[in-house]
């Protein structure tokens, strides 16, 4: 029988008896439930499933940046939702669930107890999903952007040598003008010694997102490299931290998570630039196969090779009246339209 605890306590036995992904085990999710209390956490279990959800308030402020007119851009910014978003909010690209059968909806939904007003569905979880479909409304979302790494680079200058002559020019003046850098691998000490230096960065990047849910507290980061599939790496000048980035490697896939860099400094200081380099040059070393670089600054990552890869989410207002009030609005929600570069040579 399908049952749902907000209390990872009272689920934490019983969750790992099945083969669950390391994204999926209780002691990795442990970390996102002691360290983000504000929200709801949802654990969804029965013989068969495993499923990891979040209730969050979302203030649609930000989403007026993907509407195309400025009418509606206004009026949306005023509507808050209480949302259901069936799985990792955090972590928005990767499975929080697993289940060896479609996943019916309806059951689901009876079980649980706790309010929302807005249901979000990303598309991999909803291709596993029973459910009315039309009910929901498709929106596309910011790309992911991938890298494919090329089994014939043994080191970086393998990959800057493929590339055309104008982006290895851009590449070697980002390495040669951030060469003051000196960049560490932060243990958990280190990550506690600097937490308010990691949040404040982060904070300066989060706040010229084009849209963001619940926000996500660094602190963690110090429970979560005692993960060995999880790393950040500060960047310092004069021992001064000024950026920070994260990875989280799985499966010969290093995904690029969240980062933080003082702005003012990164006018003056290619900082970002310079992380894209060091994860494409970890990810070489490490044999991976692909790099995830995630949903920001797309087309600056595309100067680097990486290539968009169409992602969406589902959404249903709870409110069957207002879900068809709506409809219309989140089909006029769009991304921002962007040049794709090709850096290789072929």
């Amino acid at each position: 029988m399908l049952k749902v605890f907000t209390n990872i306590d009272k689920v934490k036995e019983e969750w790992d008896n099945i083969n669950v992904s390391d994204f999926l085990h209780s002691s990795f999710l442990e970390i996102f439930y002691i360290s983000h209390t504000k929200i709801k956490h949802l654990f969804f279990i029965d013989t068969h499933t495993r499923l990891y959800a979040h209730v969050f308030e979302l203030n649609f402020d930000k989403t007026a940046n993907y509407i195309n007119s400025n009418l509606l851009a206004f009026f949306i910014k005023f509507i808050k939702f209480d949302v259901l978003y069936l799985t990792n909010s955090f972590l928005t690209n990767i499975p929080a669930f697993f289940s060896n059968k479609q996943i019916d909806l309806k059951e689901f939904l009876s079980v649980l107890k706790h309010n929302y007003s807005l249901l979000i569905v990303p598309d991999f979880v909803f291709k596993n999903i029973i459910a009315e479909k039309n009910e929901f409304s498709k929106v596309e979302v910011e790309e992911e952007m991938v890298l494919e790494i090329s089994e014939n680079w043994n080191g970086i200058d393998n990959y800057i040598s493929d590339l055309r002559k104008k982006y290895r020019n851009k590449v070697k003046k980002i390495i040669n003008s951030s060469s003051k850098l000196e960049i560490k691998s932060l243990n958990s000490v280190d990550l506690v010694f600097y937490a308010d230096n990691i949040q404040g960065l982060f904070s300066q990047v989060v706040n010229e997102s084009r849209f963001s849910g619940p926000l996500f507290n660094t602190n963690s980061f110090s429970l979560l490299v005692k993960k060995d599939i999880f790393k950040v790496y500060g960047y310092f000048i004069n021992n001064n931290l000024i950026a920070f980035s994260s990875e989280i490697h799985q499966d010969k896939t290093l995904y690029s998570y969240y980062t933080g860099f003082d702005k003012s400094i990164n006018k003056i200081l290619p900082i970002y630039g310079r992380m894209l380099i060091e994860t494409i040059n970890n990810a070489i070393k490490l044999k991976m196969t692909k790099v995830v670089f995630g949903r920001t600054a797309n087309e600056f990552k595309s100067n680097f090779g990486a290539i968009p890869i169409k992602s969406y989410v589902y959404i249903k207002v709870k409110n069957k009246y207002l879900n068809i009030l709506l409809k219309p609005i989140f089909k006029r929600l769009t991304i921002k339209n962007w040049i794709k570069r090709n850096p290789f040579k072929k």
